[in-house]
């Protein structure tokens, strides 16, 4: 009888420390794959493959909260098939689908164990489908850092009482480096952002010296030999000259200034009036001889209005350039219209030839006596630092359309 005692007690030891060491090999393996990925979509993939692979964890499913629409989206699984993951549900409300062990989870920050599921009333919505899959407990284990709760990994065990003491300080320390390893993920990609952002702004910053040499160079000599030719004469139409350089100077100087503010994203955007843009725009930069005619209500826009404001001017004033000079221009229409998913600004100008279409935006290229070649690159920067698409065809009058795709309305203020 002792020895029988003593036989089973070795057997309950010798279970224990099977199970510590699966444990802490569990740990041991999924934190090296914490620190070798730098993907978040691998690392929450590889999290649930090597939990599974972990007895008594039959299926893993890793969730993202979203919390303006306060649900939680599948994001990762392993154990099971994908049609499941997908019909799953879980929000952070208070609804059936909100009082869950996952929404339990994310409202509170703290895991959530479940030893019987059967046995758990907030469980209910879901008895059906884990009945079908065989669980019995299941854990929600918040992943966090710092005050953000990124989301939740959910283990599902096909017996009750799975998940003693030191499994859940295993599991909950596991939460914690799992967060951490997604916040280090977003510092990383935040980071290539900013030096990505760097590499275009140096880019830039040689395309300014460039047209600065080059451009700024040439008005400037024009000035100076007028000015000495005016000196020397005193005649009006060489200090005429020397102004007209001037003043082409500063068109120039205008538009580096503009270009060197459109690099950075949109970050903060407010709701627009497209209308009430467009006219003020129009009226800064239209012409009386020519004609605005908006096509239809064009809603309300997220946007930065200052931007906004600067994109439609240099649409206009390239139209008008282009178009509206001489006898010209009193038939020049400019027309502003929606999208299924933006607007567009169109003239019935002359155009722009298929083959130069791409190279209108770049910096300096220009076709109009007297244009700096720097309005349409502010354009597709502008519509860039939005998240816009930017097309440009050819409109029902035959002259240029520029399309915007990708724009965000809201609702009439």
């Amino acid at each position: 009888m002792i020895v029988g005692i003593y036989d089973a007690g070795r057997l309950d030891q010798q279970r224990d420390i099977r199970r510590l060491n699966r444990i802490n090999e569990t740990l041991r393996i999924t934190t090296q794959e914490l620190v070798d990925k730098t993907d978040r979509n691998a690392l929450e993939r590889a999290v649930c493959e090597r939990l599974t692979e972990s007895a008594p964890y039959d299926a893993v499913w890793m969730g993202r909260y979203d919390p303006d629409r306060k649900v939680v989206v599948p994001s990762a699984s392993a154990g099971f098939d994908g049609e499941y993951v997908e019909s799953f549900e879980v929000r952070v409300d208070d609804s059936d689908l909100g009082r869950g062990a996952g929404g339990r989870a994310i409202k509170t920050g703290e895991p959530q164990w479940v030893p019987d599921v059967y046995d758990d009333p907030t469980m209910e919505p879901w008895w059906d489908v884990l009945e079908r899959q065989g669980v019995k407990s299941l854990a929600a284990i918040p992943v966090t850092h710092d005050e953000t709760v990124y989301g939740f990994f959910s283990i599902y065990a096909d017996r009750p009482n799975v998940f003693d003491e030191r499994e859940r300080e295993v599991l909950s320390e596991l939460g914690d480096s799992v967060g951490h390893a997604v916040a280090s993920i977003e510092a990383r990609e935040r980071l290539a952002r900013r030096e990505r952002e760097l590499a275009r702004q140096n880019e830039r910053l040689e395309e300014f010296a460039g047209v600065v040499s080059h451009d700024l160079r040439s008005p400037l000599n024009v000035a100076e030999g007028y000015l000495e030719l005016a000196r020397e004469t005193g005649e009006d139409a060489h200090f005429e000259r020397v102004e007209a350089a001037l003043e082409r100077m500063n068109d120039l100087i205008d538009d580096l200034l503009t270009l060197a503010r459109q690099g950075e994203t949109v970050d903060e955007v407010e709701p627009v009036p497209l209308g009430d843009v467009v006219e003020r725009a129009w009226s800064t930069a239209g012409t009386p001889n020519a004609t605005l005619r908006v096509a239809d209500d064009l809603g309300v826009v997220a946007c930065d209005r200052s931007r906004l404001r600067q994109l439609l001017e240099n649409l206009f004033r390239n139209a008008i350039t282009h178009a509206a000079t001489g006898e010209d221009a009193a038939d020049l229409t400019v027309t502003v219209g929606r999208t299924d998913d933006g607007f567009y600004v169109a003239d019935d100008g002359p155009g722009i030839p298929a083959d130069e279409r791409e190279q209108v935006f770049d910096i300096g290229y220009t076709t109009a006596d007297g244009g700096t070649g720097f309005g349409l690159n502010i354009v597709r920067q502008i519509a860039d630092a939005h998240g816009w698409t930017l097309a440009l065809t050819e409109g029902e009058q035959g002259g240029a359309r520029f399309e915007f795709g990708d724009v965000a309305f809201r609702g009439s203020t």
